[in-house]
């Protein structure tokens, strides 16, 4: 063999069998995340054109809150052109991507799914006004902002690809590790799309509590990724604005994986999908793993806000399309965009996670609070001023009552209103449009609370007559002993003050006189880890003052007076005469600031640890419902969905054995067959607690420090409510899902001496049990009704109107026309039929 043979046979030896898999291309997704609200210097916009134009191969991925581009114009309006034409110019195969133009980047899981959508449809409205031919193609974030139903909104606005990971920001959770380039996230509904997710060989990073391995382009990482099959591994972070280093990998990583390519999502998944098999993968909310500190008074004051904000948002819109619809009055737009606005940045990310960041005065749960506020105001004046419409008839003796129904179904239910002044409560009586009285009950607040039966989106009249009615009360009886026993039509009930004023006995009259509570142990009871004091404690370990504050035809309501730790407390609980749901309210008027968790972590904290305190949900303060023969079986809402929990509990304590124990609205624990259940609704997002070892609970307060170390204190009471409504048969049967709307939706209430032209008057019905009207608006002079099928057995959904419209077309979220669905009149009835699926929400273009 000659010299030069031998050197020939090493070089290939040496260059292309060794290092046949070093030639394949890896690929990495660089890019952007943040905003004036979050991080936004001035600088930025021209930093990005300057890097770009530096780095002929980089491109970026742009995660900016669209109003960011508002103030950049105002600021720095010739950066803000450049970026523009750079954008034009390449086009949206070139080197820059609107990858999540969501309004204010929400987490997605933690709020309703209409405010989910509105973050996408204001916020590509308004990349739109600065960048026209801004094409959304692809989803991704750097946070974990990801929830179950995400597939069927993005593709209804167009959207074709997804991308489930968020590597270098994990701080707040991270998705479930699954498959391989791609896969098909598939949605309850039936709807999918592709998705890059976070691959089953993607492991979380040692000595990091916030990454995972796709964050960087190790080589390890990369290999590991071609040796469990993975053909075209690509890696992602999206730097926050105002980091200064240009292209991710040479700037600020400098060791990693060659040769790598810097992509765009949509232009990575367009290039791959046709080379690799995907695979279906059913997500479930219980796939994104979010490790909030849950049980913070400050989340859970501002949850409690926004939870508020979104409910008089929806009631509002609903009523003023309905005055628009039925009176010809202008609908309030512009108000109600800025009503949506300011309930959008205070759904920002950053308010539920960095809470305390600012200055005083201007931290985010501040912000929240002023946002929140200024929705309330408007959504409140927009309410006042549909009724003073409703309400122009000339003025009578008698004051009249209007009671609207913001819900798709008629029902009856307790409204309240306040008393006029100078009105004797003892001599209040309801009369209803035919002059029938109707059960009613003077509150200790001097308000009348009466059961109205109202149409559905729509109102109905009673008459507030001075007259002096019956007034019967439920039974109640006080024993030797102190317990208090009460019997409704549902429940006959034991409180013992000895026991903390616990609920001690519980007997369902209406699941066959069924004993909820366990023996020896008492419904509705704090108990909690005092570390300071390293020991439990329980309210049922001191004796409480119980007395009857309110007794009627309508209701019965106990309150309970208690101490913990030396911190007196205030929990009340009603019975109802109508309905087997029991309200409860719980107020704790904190002294000092006692220590509530596992352990302290004050002396030592270290970010890397992954161990942490207030991921610990069983030593946080909670109430427990310890109910007998159900808990094997639990169903939870999420935006737009509803999941059977694959988890056999909720609990964990680490960064890296996060579990989904979020509730959103509602919680319902079955026995294994479905014959019986307990649901659990709560006042705002939060966790909850289910384990074989411990009962249900409701996640109360956790003190202590948190993410990045900060303390999380105590500033003034705790206050809180949440409802239990046991039931036989399974949630959708029961029609949980409907429940829980309406306990988020109550009756508007508003009395005058001005009676509407109608006694009564709806807009329309929806005839299909388990449908839901999640809004009514007004657009372009049209009418849009959205719908969602929480619960009902059947896709067919039908609809009776009580003005026909002359059109009817089914629209996708980006205004698209579907379908034109028919109305047919038969007897004077007006119907239309849509088919829905279990889970799916259909939007309604209607021109009356």
């Amino acid at each position: 063999m000659t010299q030069s043979v031998i050197i020939t046979t090493a070089i290939r030896v040496l260059f292309l069998l060794p290092a046949a898999s070093q030639a394949q291309t890896a690929y990495f997704a660089d890019g952007y995340h943040g905003g004036i609200y979050g991080h936004y210097p001035m600088w930025q916009a021209k930093f990005m054109v300057d890097k770009l134009t530096e780095y002929p191969d980089w491109k970026i991925n742009l995660e900016i809150e669209p109003e960011t581009w508002d103030r950049v114009k105002a600021e720095d309006a010739d950066n803000l052109t450049r970026l523009q034409a750079y954008y034009t110019q390449t086009g949206r195969f070139g080197r820059i991507e609107f990858v999540n133009p969501a309004y204010a980047q929400p987490y997605a899981y933690n709020i309703s799914g209409e405010s989910l959508i509105r973050h996408f449809t204001y916020g590509m409205a308004k990349t739109r006004v600065h960048f026209p031919d801004a094409a959304f193609l692809t989803y991704a974030c750097e946070e974990p902002c990801f929830t179950s139903c995400l597939p069927q909104i993005l593709t209804s606005l167009g959207f074709k690809y997804a991308v489930m990971r968020n590597p270098d920001t994990c701080w707040g959770g991270y998705t479930t590790a699954f498959g391989n380039d791609l896969v098909r996230w598939k949605a309850s509904d039936g709807s999918s799309m592709l998705t890059v997710p976070r691959y089953a060989c993607e492991g979380l990073v040692q000595g990091s509590t916030w990454q995972t391995e796709s964050w960087n382009n190790s080589d390890a990482f990369i290999k590991a990724c071609f040796d469990s099959g993975v053909h075209y591994p690509v890696g992602m972070c999206f730097q926050d604005a105002g980091w200064r280093g240009g292209p991710w990998l040479e700037n600020a990583i400098r060791t990693f994986y060659r040769p790598t390519q810097y992509v765009t999502w949509t232009q990575y998944i367009d290039m791959i999908a046709p080379k690799v098999t995907s695979v279906d993968w059913d997500v479930t909310i219980e796939d994104i793993k979010p490790g909030l500190v849950w049980g913070a008074q400050v989340l859970q004051r501002l949850a409690q806000e926004i939870r508020v904000t979104e409910n008089k948002v929806i009631m509002a819109e609903k009523m003023a399309a309905f005055d628009t619809v039925t009176h010809g009055t202008p609908y309030p737009e512009a108000p109600l965009d800025q009503a949506w606005r300011t309930l959008m940045l205070s759904q920002h990310h950053d308010c539920w996670i960095v809470p305390y960041n600012g200055r005083p005065g201007q931290t985010w749960a501040d912000n929240v609070t002023r946002w929140t506020s200024q929705s309330n105001e408007i959504a409140d004046r927009i309410i006042q001023e549909a009724f003073s419409h409703l309400c122009q008839d000339t003025e009578r003796e008698p004051w009249t009552v209007t009671v609207f129904n913001t819900l798709g179904t008629s029902r009856s239910d307790l409204a309240t209103v306040a008393l006029p002044d100078g009105m004797d409560p003892e001599t209040c009586q309801i009369l209803d449009k035919d002059g029938q009285a109707v059960p009613s009950q003077i509150t200790a607040k001097t308000e009348v609370v009466f059961l109205a039966t109202v149409p559905s989106l729509g109102y109905t009249t009673f008459t507030l007559t001075e007259q002096t009615p019956p007034r019967r009360k439920m039974t109640s009886r006080t024993l030797d002993n102190g317990v208090i026993e009460i019997s409704t039509p549902f429940y006959a009930a034991s409180i013992d003050p000895a026991k903390g004023g616990t609920i001690t006995s519980l007997v369902a009259k209406h699941m066959g006189h069924a004993q909820l509570t366990k023996p020896g142990q008492g419904l509705n009871t704090l108990r909690g880890f005092f570390y300071d004091k390293n020991t439990f404690i329980s309210g049922s370990e001191s004796r409480a003052k119980v007395s009857i504050t309110d007794n009627g035809p309508l209701f019965i309501r106990l309150t309970i007076e208690n101490e913990l730790d030396g911190s007196p407390y205030i929990q009340t609980v009603t019975f109802y005469q109508a309905t087997p749901r029991i309200d409860f309210d719980l107020t704790i008027d904190w002294q000092g600031q006692p220590g509530i968790g596992a352990y302290s972590q004050k002396a030592q904290y270290k970010k890397e640890d992954r161990k942490k305190a207030f991921y610990n949900d069983q030593y946080k303060l909670k109430i427990e419902f310890p109910i007998q023969g159900v808990g094997q079986t639990v169903y939870k809402n999420a935006p737009f969905d509803v999941c059977q929990s694959r988890l056999t509990d909720t609990l964990y304590d680490s960064w890296d054995t996060i579990k989904h124990n979020v509730i959103l609205n509602w919680v319902d624990v079955q026995d294994k067959t479905g014959t019986q259940g307990v649901a659990l609704f709560s006042d705002h997002t939060t966790s909850y607690i289910n384990s074989p070892d411990m009962p249900l609970g409701l996640t109360v307060q956790y003190t202590g420090r948190g993410l990045w170390g900060r303390d999380y204190t105590l500033q003034g009471p705790t206050s809180m409510s949440y409802a239990l409504l046991p039931h036989t048969g399974t949630w959708d049967t029961q029609g949980i899902h409907a429940k829980a709307a309406a306990w988020n939706e109550p009756f508007l209430t508003h009395a005058s001496q001005h009676m509407p032209t109608q006694a009564s008057h709806s807009l329309l019905h929806v005839d299909t049990r388990g449908i839901e009207v999640t809004s009514t608006m007004i657009e372009n002079g049209t009418v849009l009704i959205r719908v969602f099928n929480a619960e009902a057995q059947t896709d067919q959904m039908t609809i009776t109107w009580q003005k026909p419209p002359r059109s009817i077309t089914s629209v996708a979220l980006n205004g698209q026309d579907l379908e034109t669905i028919p109305c047919h009149s038969i007897d004077e009835q007006h119907r239309s039929t849509v088919t829905i699926p279990r889970y799916g929400i259909r939007t309604l273009r209607c021109r009356f």
